[in-house]
């Protein structure tokens, strides 16, 4: 049994699952930013506003230009002669203080609307510069993930090459001896042999099961703590 290729199938297994994990947490990472989401909908909420004062203020305007209109018929009448009617006189000059009350109103309604819009104009421009700012970092941050994410794509279809070459190579017991510890060990079939200890597990070995790792002829050696196959170059 090749030990060796066995070793190296799992070194290449061990960095697809690592390439496979980096490509998720790049995912994940690529959705928008919650900070930029708040941001956007900051600005959308503002210009909203600015529309309605804007609408409301053209609103006041037009209705004190009507009631100018109408008090200045209303007084033409008053003054010209027109109505002789004591009766109807006191209305008309009622109707005219109160279309000047309304005008009023309205006016005071268009200068209200007037200063909350420049005020909100103010607070569009301070957002829509965070707005811009948080875009901007957002997309370089995004060109530079998805270039790592593109990197990592790449190493993972270089390694899957890689592996189906050497799997080839292997004897399909070996394969099979390998996907069973791989499903029964989280992952780690074969382990080196490191300063005397697994590098899996890390407890010592003995000396002859490290002489033995080293000297069989393609015969499974395997760490009598954690049972992985052991790979002494």
């Amino acid at each position: 049994m090749d030990i060796a290729g066995l070793y190296e199938l799992q070194k290449i297994d061990l960095n697809m699952d690592k390439a496979r994990r980096r490509v998720a947490q790049i995912r994940r990472k690529l959705e928008e930013p919650e900070e930029l989401k708040q941001a956007r909908a900051a600005v959308a909420t503002l210009r909203s506003e600015l529309e309605r004062l804007h609408a409301r203020q053209i609103d006041a305007e037009l209705n004190s230009r009507q009631l100018a209109e109408r008090i200045q018929e209303s007084e033409r009448r008053l003054m010209s002669g027109e109505v002789r009617n004591a009766r109807e006189l006191e209305a008309l000059q009622s109707s005219i203080e109160s279309m000047k009350r309304q005008r009023a109103q309205v006016e005071e309604v268009a200068i209200e609307s007037m200063q909350q819009r420049e005020a909100h104009q103010r607070q569009l421009a301070d957002q829509e510069a965070t707005l811009a700012h948080l875009e901007n970092t957002w997309s370089a941050q995004k060109a530079t993930l998805e270039e790592e994410e593109t990197k990592y794509k790449r190493f993972y279809a270089q390694l899957k090459q890689q592996r189906q070459r050497l799997s080839e190579r292997l004897s399909a017991d070996a394969l099979s001896l390998y996907a069973q510890l791989v499903e029964r060990k989280a992952g780690v079939a074969v382990a080196a042999v490191q300063n005397g200890a697994c590098s899996a597990c890390n407890m010592a070995l003995p000396t002859g099961v490290v002489s033995h790792a080293r000297t069989s002829a393609g015969t499974p050696v395997f760490c009598p703590s954690c049972g992985r196959i052991l790979f002494a170059a």
